[in-house]
């Protein structure tokens, strides 16, 4: 998922900064869902695609991939029990995936050079859509608000941009180590989607092993592994919970 990074500053730039903080905050509650509502569609929502869209490279748009993506996304979403899912490609060379409010999932042209089938394209896509379900992003930006960084502490770190920077700094270490535990059930209800689905469950493990190969190659920037902790770990346990998950169509 995307990372916001705070700016230098001093004087009125430390205010602009804070109010920045808890309008990402803010942001994080509106586009955390646990399942799709009406309010999906709302301004804010768009915005927040469209603010996602423009600075990522725009719409990568290609007729033939456009459909072989909705047609993952048809089945992921049967086995989700019909949350609703739009993919669309980002035209960036970034490795990455995002998720936005109201059901739609990104990945970046990038990314699709490195998935080896259509069972790790799904793979990704299903992991997005577990964040979702599992209201991931609401659940982080409560977290953020409620323990990592109280209103006093924001209210005290005005006009001092030192004091912002500490306060950011404070609430990313609290929140690195929720949002590991985020991934990891991510991982998991993103295998049971693959498996009822009739992908290879096994394909979340070979596309994060790919991506460190990746990754590991320094090709810089934020990537799916890198934005998202523990890559052994989550390979290792990702291993582990396919090998115990039906196979169905294993290489779809």
């Amino acid at each position: 998922m995307m990372r916001c990074k705070p700016q230098n500053g001093r004087g009125s730039s430390g205010r602009r900064l804070a109010g920045l903080f808890l309008l990402i905050l803010l942001a994080g509650c509106q586009s955390g869902l646990h399942a799709p509502s009406s309010s999906d569609s709302s301004g804010a929502a768009a915005a927040v695609r469209s603010r996602l869209e423009r600075e990522s490279g725009g719409l990568y748009r290609n007729a033939v991939l456009s459909r072989d993506l909705a047609a993952i996304g048809d089945r992921l979403s049967e086995a989700s029990g019909g949350m609703p899912v739009t993919v669309l490609v980002l035209d960036t060379t970034i490795a990455n995936a995002y998720f936005a409010p109201g059901g739609y999932i990104y990945l970046t042209r990038k990314l699709l050079t490195l998935t080896g089938d259509d069972s790790e394209t799904a793979a990704v896509i299903a992991h997005e859509m577990a964040h979702i379900l599992s209201g991931h992003a609401e659940a982080r930006a409560r977290f953020g608000v409620g323990a990592a960084v109280s209103s006093a502490d924001i209210r005290q770190a005005i006009g001092n941009s030192d004091d912002v920077r500490a306060l950011l700094a404070k609430g990313s270490a609290s929140i690195a180590a929720f949002s590991r535990q985020q991934e990891l059930e991510a991982d998991a209800l993103a295998i049971g989607l693959l498996a009822q689905a009739g992908y290879d469950p096994a394909a979340l493990a070979r596309f994060l092993k790919a991506m460190q190969a990746y990754e590991r190659a320094g090709p810089g920037g934020e990537t799916f592994v890198a934005s998202h902790p523990a890559p052994s770990l989550r390979v290792a346990r990702a291993e582990r919970l396919a090998d115990a998950s039906p196979s169905s169509r294993p290489g779809r």
